[in-house]
């Protein structure tokens, strides 16, 4: 369902009848005088004065306290408020002197004549910050954008004024609530959230890969009502060994069956991005774009699903970020050792380093210093001249509103969070074998979203031996899910075996869309060298965006928007009651004089003449010693001169263990979709990796160099 309004203080008939809206006309309310003509399934209210109309897609988030979409209007002046419900953008375009409103750019953009592309519109698009800007150009010249959590007042004069209406920061619990009861809110929202979408369908499909985000959704649903939940994961040998573990255990702890979805040898991903993109009302695209496409499909057809759950937004929200360091430099700076070597650790990198970054961006936000420089990196390749320059001022532009925003008290990691949040619906799944099929995501919810902004800061910093990222969410799964699940490692996922065969099979297929009309119309420009599958940019994602952007674009003419699928109402289920599960117990943590020797040894390394590296072999993992080898390396990182990268950081612990009586060795192999070198420690029988890899690590006999143990300081692998 799409929203279609046209406001005029001279009465709205005519511009209905130019946009071709003529049905507006029909509704019981019409009046050829009346300021405001709506759609007929549009609630509305008249009064002597303003006329209100309330307004929601059945397709939205089943979210908790939602209201809906509001319009007042007298022939003075239009408001239009919005709830912070992601997909709830409205689109604004003038026609004379009347204003034409719709949920689907595609259909206002046909109502107005609109088909050049804006380039603001588009870079703000391609930099992924558009939330914290309240109104923005769309992707359509002369079209504008009003945000989620945002109200407009709009005069006839075509003066536009726009505020943030959501504001969780003038909450007096922000970013000062202990880790408990930010853990008990956050897992009885998600309960109650499952029971809300239960209740509003008839039957719910979950992506469950098996890691921590989508086992925690899965588990919500299953404890309401099981009889009315479909598990699905990605089959066709996609995903790890370590997901495959995690889901067989969290279906035995829940009596559960998840149903393998393989995938069609064709289309690939660049045809699915195409034919996404085509009925999507906004750009979407994801390394499983064509994995989703037919998941959703099968949802819909075999298991008579009329929604599909996800677990996206649980990195987006919950994982602790470099911008936690700004918040706890301006206001927590005792914590700061910790988290810098946390980050550290993560990055590959110096804890200086961060730290020096941290202060130029604090420096920034106190009006001390001019913005700190930002790149483009990877995707700064497909970018031609002029649209570099776009977005550059759109990361300007974005930048000063998110500063704006941390001087009203925001912190700037709940910021991060938000924005990246209010990016979720461009990944989500849809198919065009369902188009209408509601797509949830609870983990990006805005009261999910809320006990996550609301924790004390310093709650995400290494505390324990068994830290892992995500640790908001980690804790609250514990009263749902067996520790060894809600605590495991993070262990990716299938991206760099798609990415892969996209370089293999459809790198021609990618070159024309990234090279076609729309593409150069955009401002996308595909240098020679880029040409070739091994170039760096097709290893990683930052070329989705752009794709996606072009497949969305380049559409003749727009499609009609589908309806969605029907709902139902059946009778709220009961809830099962599980018993809580006992909390993981942490290992002790290691002595302070440990984590000196480990730090003296690490730079020790880094200045060393360089000695032979041998390759890895194929072990297992051993988590116990590698939580314990990780604290000791976070809390090692905090010190100035101690480098975070793999080389230097996995000698510097194989000597330490060495010299504790334990045989160890630093290793060298490579990190499944990464190239290049990366190293790790081996013992006997089993090896450690302290860096956090997201997909596997393996032997790497094929890798050349002379692995010597000298690392330069700037070196970073």
């Amino acid at each position: 369902m799409t929203l279609r309004a046209v406001w005029a203080p001279d009465g709205a008939s005519t511009a209905a009848r130019t946009a071709g809206w003529d049905d507006l006309l029909t509704t019981g309310h019409a009046d050829e005088a009346a300021p405001l003509l709506l759609n007929a399934e549009l609630a509305a209210r008249h009064h002597d004065g303003p006329t209100v109309a309330y307004w929601s897609d059945p397709a939205w988030q089943a979210a908790l306290d939602t209201t809906p979409i509001v319009l007042t209007a007298t022939t003075r002046e239009l408001r239009i408020e919005l709830p912070p419900v992601w997909r709830a953008e409205l689109h604004l375009a003038w026609d004379g002197a009347s204003l034409l409103i719709s949920s689907d750019l595609r259909t206002l953009a046909w109502a107005v004549g609109a088909r050049t592309p804006d380039p603001d519109g588009c870079a703000a698009f391609l930099t992924g910050e558009r939330w914290t800007r309240s109104l923005l150009p769309s992707l359509y010249r002369g079209i504008l954008t009003l945000q989620p959590g945002h109200a407009a007042v709009i005069r006839p004069d075509k003066t536009i004024r726009a505020d943030a209406t959501w504001a969780p920061h003038r909450d007096p619990a922000h970013a000062s609530q202990p880790l408990e009861t930010s853990t008990v809110q956050l897992r009885d929202r998600l309960d109650d959230l499952a029971d809300r979408i239960l209740t509003r369908h008839r039957r719910v499909a979950c992506l469950f890969s098996g890691g921590l985000d989508s086992t925690l959704v899965a588990a919500a649903l299953l404890r309401r009502a099981p009889e009315r939940v479909v598990l699905l994961n990605v089959g066709s040998d996609l995903g790890t060994p370590a997901e495959e573990q995690l889901r067989a255990r969290f279906l035995r702890q829940y009596g559960a069956v998840s149903e393998p979805v393989d995938l069609p040898a064709k289309p690939g991903l660049v045809a699915a991005l195409r034919d996404v993109n085509a009925m999507t009302a906004l750009p979407t695209g994801s390394p499983f774009t064509a994995a989703f496409e037919e998941i959703v499909a099968v949802a819909h057809t075999d298991f008579d699903c009329d929604a599909i759950a996800t677990g996206d937004g649980g990195d987006e929200v919950f994982a602790e970020r470099d911008e936690l360091l700004i918040d706890l430099l301006a206001r927590h700076p005792r914590a700061l050792p910790t988290a810098l070597g946390h980050h550290a650790l993560r990055t590959q990198q110096r804890g200086l380093e961060a730290l020096k970054r941290a202060h130029r961006t604090l420096r920034y936000l106190r009006g001390h210093a001019p913005a700190p420089d930002r790149t483009a990196g990877v995707l700064g390749t497909l970018l031609g001249g002029a649209l570099a320059d776009h977005v550059a001022s759109a990361q300007a532009r974005a930048l000063y509103a998110d500063r704006e925003r941390w001087l009203q008290g925001w912190t700037w990691s709940a910021l991060g969070s938000v924005r990246r949040a209010a990016a979720v619906p461009e990944w989500e799944p849809a198919s065009t074998q369902a188009p209408g099929m509601a797509v949830l995501s609870p983990l990006v919810d805005a009261q999910i979203i809320t006990p996550a902004l609301a924790l004390r800061r310093t709650a995400l910093q290494p505390s324990v031996a068994g830290f892992q990222p995500k640790w908001l969410l980690r804790q609250a799964a514990l009263a749902w899910l067996d520790p060894q699940i809600a605590l495991h490692p993070k262990i990716g996922s299938a991206d760099g075996t798609i990415l892969q065969a996209v370089r293999t099979d459809e790198h021609g297929d990618l070159l024309d869309l990234l090279g076609s009309t729309t593409a150069q119309q955009i401002g996308l420009r595909l240098p020679p060298e880029a040409e070739r599958p091994d170039h760096p940019l097709w290893h990683g994602e930052e070329w989705i965006r752009p794709a996606a952007l072009a497949a969305w674009l380049d559409q003749p003419v727009p499609r009609p928007h589908q309806p969605s699928v029907p709902l139902s109402s059946p009778p709220a289920p009961p809830t099962m009651e599980r018993p809580p599960l006992p909390a993981a117990r942490h290992r002790r943590r290691a002595a302070r004089r440990h984590v000196v020797a480990l730090a003296a040894l690490n730079v020790a390394h880094q200045l060393m003449p360089g000695t032979p590296i041998p390759p890895a072999r194929m072990t297992a993992a051993d988590p116990g010693l590698g939580e314990t080898l990780t604290d000791l390396a976070r809390r090692a990182c905090a010190f100035p001169l101690v480098s975070g990268a793999s080389q230097p950081m996995s000698q510097a612990l194989a000597h330490f263990l060495r010299l504790r009586g334990r045989r160890a060795t630093a290793v060298y192999g490579v990190q499944e979709g990464h190239p290049g070198a990366r190293y790790w420690v081996e013992t006997a029988t089993v090896h450690v990796d302290v860096h956090g890899a997201e997909t596997p690590l393996t032997p790497a006999p094929g890798v050349t160099g002379p692995h010597l143990s000298n690392s330069r300081p700037a070196t970073r692998r």
